[in-house]
């Protein structure tokens, strides 16, 4: 079963891979994530180091390839944290689902529960490569600021009006429910559950993740008010 599966009937693409316990996909799923939020934001650093780090004291300079990046030290911890932060929401949604569909007497190894949510996961990888896309063609080729407040026009002009970073941003919310959807089909087949079991199993951080895709697009939509 491919990807073109996963989105076209993704019953059947976990039904398949019910005897299937590697999560060697599923983490290069998470992985990809990763990455590509370590990247935008290491362009972004890139472009606009100078200026937001002018009256920071604690900062870091690493290397980037042949480029050495300055940043402030919560900066760069924030950075590895974002990264971080989609592993512990792989991990944290298959307990989660684990141990409520105990409840249910569900069965299927929390292994194989793992698995199938590390491939939930594929879905909102397409706004986060997109909108990183569209941040490194803007920012690479952004000119040098030499205060914040031409920083802050650059972007009002350059990146909040830009279409198709709009509409990566705005069409997040689509592909976080189109996630958590998937975190029932795929708590329905790794845990042998019914579908009412499945929506229950995974109803807290489904919640969750629905909630704080809204208010990303509510502070989004506020910020760009505020630029414009």
């Amino acid at each position: 079963m491919s990807l073109r599966t996963l989105v076209t009937d993704p019953g059947a693409f976990f039904a398949a891979r019910r005897d299937d316990y590697s999560l060697a996909g599923p983490t290069a799923v998470v992985v990809a994530h990763a990455l590509v939020a370590l990247a935008g934001t290491v362009v972004v650093l890139r472009a606009v180091g100078d200026v937001v780090t002018a009256a920071d004291a604690a900062r870091v300079v690493y290397a980037a390839g042949e480029q050495r990046v300055s940043a402030p030290r919560e900066i760069v911890l924030a950075l590895w944290a974002t990264g971080g932060l989609y592993f512990a929401l792989w991990l944290a949604v298959a307990a989660v689902a684990y141990l409520v569909s105990l409840y249910f007497d569900g069965e299927g190894s929390f292994r194989r529960l793992l698995a199938f949510v590390g491939w939930t996961l594929v879905p909102t990888l397409v706004p986060a490569v997109l909108r990183a896309v569209v941040m490194g063609a803007l920012f690479l080729g952004a000119p040098e600021f030499a205060t914040e407040a031409a920083l802050r026009e650059w972007v009002r002009v350059k990146v909040v009006a830009d279409p198709v970073y709009v509409a990566a941003t705005a069409t997040r919310p689509v592909f976080t429910l189109w996630m958590v959807y998937l975190w029932v089909v795929a708590a329905q087949y790794g845990r042998e559950l019914s579908r009412r079991a499945a929506i229950a199993a995974v109803a807290l951080p489904a919640a969750l993740a629905s909630v704080n895709a809204v208010g990303t697009l509510a502070v989004f939509a506020g910020r760009t008010l505020g630029l414009l």
